[in-house]
């Protein structure tokens, strides 16, 4: 493992980071009426560009946009099995031609009041939960422009604890699925579900925003290995009702 030397302050003091934090927190609230509304309106494409500078100036002395000028961060409603994923894309020589932090709306739409807990503490807003699912992200960035990869190692839970206290990875903000099985839904299950003025029945083979029911249909469009035909439908959640 080559060494680096950290061109920004790290560890920092638990009450310098809640600071930092929430100075960030303050100026997107300025900017962006919907991201701080409980629960979240909407967020806007130039609150996740002040995102993304706010947190290299405060947190990291510029490094990000001194040597990873192409990262951006998104925000995409279809990402429903994870609160934030970095992705990254690398050229010739190993030198990085794209990246990008990809936020979940859909986690973020959906929270209301906390507290939530998150890679090793407890958050009150579903805006601070958004901002910690960030930094860990972030770290990912960080150390893919410092070493050249990244990954879920010692190094990476250094960056992650000295820069934002984090102590853990793991969060426990419900996925779709998570929330589906509280209510008895899982893939496999028999359901139901109104179809215009009639109710039909099938088996959940997906579960996201919505589910994938497979429903039997002699002139269906899919077919099984045992000749079945069936018809699929994306149903919401809660217009699902299980069979026992």
């Amino acid at each position: 493992m080559r060494r680096v030397k950290l061109p920004f302050a790290l560890p920092l003091e638990d009450a310098e980071i809640l600071r930092r934090r929430s100075l960030v927190l303050a100026k997107l609230c300025m900017l962006d009426e919907g991201f701080c509304t409980i629960p979240v309106r909407g967020i806007k494409e130039e609150t996740l560009d002040a995102l993304l500078h706010l947190y290299d100036d405060l947190f990291l002395d510029s490094y990000l946009g001194r040597t990873m000028r192409c990262l951006r961060v998104t925000i995409s409603t279809r990402l429903t099995s994870s609160a934030g994923k970095f992705l990254c894309t690398k050229g010739a020589f190993r030198q990085i031609k794209s990246a990008e932090i990809r936020m979940s709306g859909d986690f973020l739409m959906r929270l209301d009041e906390g507290p939530f807990f998150l890679n090793g503490f407890s958050v009150a807003t579903p805006q601070e939960a958004f901002l910690v699912v960030f930094e860990h992200e972030l770290c990912h960035a960080l150390e893919t422009a410092l070493y050249g990869q990244t990954g879920h190692s010692a190094r990476f839970l250094g960056l992650a604890k000295g820069l934002f206290g984090h102590t853990a990875m793991r969060h426990s903000l419900p996925t779709r699925r998570q929330e589906a099985a509280r209510a008895g839904l899982f893939v496999g299950s028999r359901v139901c579900f109104p179809l215009k003025e009639s109710t039909v029945s099938g088996v959940v083979t997906y579960i996201g925003k919505q589910a994938t029911v497979m429903v039997p249909d002699a002139h269906g469009e899919y077919q099984d290995r045992r000749g079945h035909r069936y018809t699929k439908y994306r149903v919401p959640l809660d217009h699902l009702k299980r069979i026992p």
